[in-house]
């Protein structure tokens, strides 16, 4: 018999049968018996370590299951296992809840809590998580969808390694769940519409709509499994098409501006600042520069070269008032060398600035017509070809081919000319028509299928948090479909708890890499146009300082 260690210092815990029947079998209602216990064994806990004898009882009936002597457990902790739930659910908070890696989990444990813990031990403990948390949502899922008696469809596929297997998530819209989630060699029409059949089969609910970015696999497996059921294409993926042109030019736009910038030899050689008066001087300006060229875009809204445009004949302006102040020839020279220089710059690019911004009014009016979701399909459909009309008329006063029948994909190049940009956008919505507009007369599908980048996102956020850039591809083609699943539970300590309590069934351990890495980066403020810097200020009062020696 184990003796209780000399260091736990609290009372012994017991554990008995706690039942309003008494010493009642809950399965053939005879009588239960004692049998023995193990003399106690040690659990540590966030507080410490407690001593619990387990007490075991059988059934009195031989024909019983429970026949064989079993266990009274302790509420607190699991079969067989050494720490306490609640170190469990610490540990799993910190690992798939804060996206902590598992040797750093460990130095939590003890500096928080004083709970020595071994690196093998928190990956079993997360190992086990995953496979209790799967049948937790498995059965959770189930119920849910088959209470709501039918589904609507979400899928899409990522591959995060070329070459590789592609993780294929399908996803129920209405109840918000992951239906299922697998890796395909391929995933030709046939082996999707298998796939539709298999979660059908599954839940034993019928698929009533799908929502895809229309690749043409997903389009032909649904006409194959269900060509009647509605089929709404992603909007978000049909806009993000539309303005591929418009970033192509953009990002060219940024490229160039940048490259240039970074070329000017103040801004080459700040870091020479320290030993030469002439760079120490204008290191203001080098750095309102690096702030002008440092902008970022949210592919709809704000167009990076753009701004980065306007930021330049921003910093023009501003340099033009300074060249006013009565300056030393050396710094005169060099003020209007660099002012020559960015407006040759911008003059040089004015025209692909120009093509840029006369294309965006044209994107922004056809997102602001799909945007109008109170309407319905054919009023939706009606807007969007007035709009392609328009184009149409364009190319026809230019003598261009406007037919989409007849107008061919081109490649997305900065190169392409406006008209070569509207022939596409015609093209498009015309292959987009099928089911751009499904979504306007089916109240239960969504407009786009953002929930599916977003898990994927997640997803990966997750693995690039615990291994790194480097590492990410594979752990999320190996245990990205496991983990999907896992990403909307409620980690709180009761729901975890609960998760555990429901399995024990443990996962077959997996190879993992660790793998850390830090970043520097540098932060700078590129909407100078609308928040002060103070690098012109800091300028003049460099101009001022040296006037006065």
């Amino acid at each position: 018999m184990p003796a209780k260690p000399s260091e736990i210092k609290k009372a012994t815990i017991h554990t008995y049968w706690d039942s309003k029947e008494g010493l009642i079998c809950p399965l053939c209602s005879s009588q239960l018996q004692h049998e023995f216990n193990n003399g106690g064994r040690k659990i540590i806990t966030l507080k410490g370590p407690v001593w619990v004898v387990t007490n075991y009882y059988s059934c009195t009936n031989p024909k019983c299951e429970m026949h064989k002597a079993f266990p009274a457990a302790y509420h607190s902790a699991m079969l067989r296992k050494r720490f306490s739930l609640e170190v469990w659910a610490k540990v799993i908070q910190h690992h798939f809840k804060h996206h902590i890696n598992y040797s750093t989990t460990v130095e939590l444990m003890w500096d928080d809590w004083d709970v020595s813990i071994s690196r093998n031990t928190v990956r079993s403990i997360c190992e086990f998580f995953e496979m209790a948390g799967k049948q937790y949502t498995d059965e959770k899922v189930l119920k849910e969808v088959q209470l709501s008696g039918k589904i609507v469809l979400s899928l899409d596929g990522a591959q995060p390694v070329k070459h590789e297997p592609s993780l294929w998530v399908f996803s129920d819209r209405l109840t918000g769940n992951v239906l299922l989630a697998r890796n395909l060699e391929s995933a030709p029409a046939s082996v999707l519409c298998a796939v539709f059949r298999e979660i059908e089969t599954l839940y034993n609910v019928p698929i009533v709509s799908i929502i895809s970015d229309k690749q043409r696999n997903i389009v032909n497996g649904v006409k194959q499994f269900k060509p009647e059921i509605p089929h709404a294409y992603c909007q978000y993926h049909f806009l993000n098409h539309i303005t591929e042109p418009i970033a192509s030019k953009d990002s060219h736009l940024k490229k160039t501006l940048r490259k240039f910038v970074r070329q000017l030899s103040i801004v080459q050689n700040s870091k020479h600042a320290d030993s030469n008066e002439l760079y120490k001087l204008f290191l203001p300006i080098s750095e309102e520069l690096k702030c002008a060229i440092s902008t970022r875009g949210d592919r709809f809204n704000v167009f990076p070269g753009i701004e980065t445009y306007a930021n330049l004949e921003y910093i023009v302006s501003c340099l033009e008032q300074i060249k006013e102040i009565d300056l030393t020839p050396k710094v005169s020279r060099t003020l209007n060398a660099l002012l020559a220089a960015l407006k040759i710059l911008l003059k040089e690019n004015r025209h692909l600035q120009e093509e840029i911004t006369s294309l965006i009014p044209d994107f922004q009016q056809i997102r602001k017509i799909l945007a109008k979701r109170g309407n319905k399909s054919l009023l939706i459909e009606k807007e969007v070809k007035k709009w392609v009309f328009k184009l149409q008329n364009r190319l026809k006063r230019r003598k261009l081919e406007y037919n989409p029948q007849n107008i061919k994909w081109r490649q997305h190049s900065f190169m392409l000319s406006r008209e070569e940009i509207w022939q596409q956008w015609i093209r498009l919505v015309n292959s987009y028509s099928d089911g751009l507009y499904e979504a306007y007369d089916v109240e239960e599908l969504d407009f786009t299928n953002n929930a599916k980048e977003q898990l994927f996102h997640r997803s990966k956020h997750h693995f690039k948090a615990l291994l790194g850039r480097e590492n990410v591809a594979k752990a999320f083609l190996n245990h990205g479909g496991l983990h999907v699943q896992l990403l909307d539970i409620d980690f709180t300590k009761e729901n975890v708890t609960r998760v555990l309590l429901a399995c024990e069934t443990p996962l077959i351990e997996a190879q993992r890499k660790e793998f850390n890495a830090q970043y520097a980066t540098v932060r700078r403020t590129w909407r100078i146009r609308e928040k002060d810097t103070g690098n012109f200020t800091q300028f003049k009062d460099n101009l001022t300082q040296l006037g006065g020696t």
